[in-house]
């Protein structure tokens, strides 16, 4: 797995989505407290499968969710897990699942008020791309540009991972540098720029199964998941 690229030199101390050791809280909304915040308000993918092939991924795979197609492409919203933490390799777990059965590529994008991360899934496996709020970067000419050097070299890996190497230098420039007079580029923002980049339907950015329980999403229909069928397959269902 490919680690997470920051861009930024130092970084806040908060926890990163692309260290899948480090655990993930959020609040689901039907256990959080009147007027406390939900953590998570975008856990979804993208991708340019057809809505027909995605639909029977969901249903094939472990966890259920809504699917919405759109012009651009389809959209999935997972079910989010029973615990109230979890780490990025169990959210892309579903996600890596699909990927593998359609055999397209996709984008899971996830976000929350202090980081956003943006998760190229293809058959070689993930590749993370984050964004945090309320870093600067390096000070020094040598450390920036060692550092927009490194960036861009992970953004053309991750562009041609995806087929579109011509797309390398478009998705370099979606960061949030700060700009002298200008407020703070919000981090969805910057999944919507993602989305952009590949033609991908933006509509996904802040919508998640974990801060409601309705998708959001126009058109968009439930797949459970499709009972096992045998005695070993409703064992190994079980693990």
């Amino acid at each position: 797995m490919n680690p997470t690229r920051v861009p930024g030199g130092r970084l806040p101390p908060v926890r990163r989505l692309g260290e899948p050791g480090r655990p993930i809280r959020y609040t689901r909304a039907a256990d959080a407290l009147p007027g406390e915040m939900v953590s998570m308000s975008t856990y979804a993918l993208v991708t340019k499968a057809g809505a027909a092939d995605v639909t029977g991924a969901v249903r094939a795979g472990r966890v259920g969710g809504y699917v919405a197609p759109d012009l651009l492409g389809t959209i999935v919203l997972f079910d989010p897990p029973d615990r109230t933490s979890a780490t990025t390799r169990r959210l892309l777990r579903p996600a890596a699942e699909l990927v593998k059965r359609t055999g397209v590529p996709a984008w899971l994008l996830l976000g929350d008020e202090e980081m956003s991360e943006a998760v190229m899934i293809s058959a070689a496996g993930p590749h993370h791309l984050s964004w945090v709020a309320g870093w600067d970067p390096p000070a020094d000419p040598t450390e920036y540009l060692a550092h927009r050097q490194s960036w861009d070299a992970h953004c053309a890996e991750v562009a041609t991972a995806y087929g579109a190497p011509h797309r390398a230098t478009e998705l370099s420039m979606v960061r949030n540098d700060p700009i002298p007079g200008e407020p703070p580029a919000p981090l969805g923002d910057l999944l919507r720029r993602v989305c952009a980049v590949f033609g991908l339907p933006d509509v996904a950015v802040g919508r998640s199964l974990l801060d409601s329980a309705e998708p959001g999403l126009f058109d968009a229909h439930r797949v459970d998941v499709a009972p096992p069928s045998g005695v070993w397959q409703r064992l190994f269902a079980r693990t």
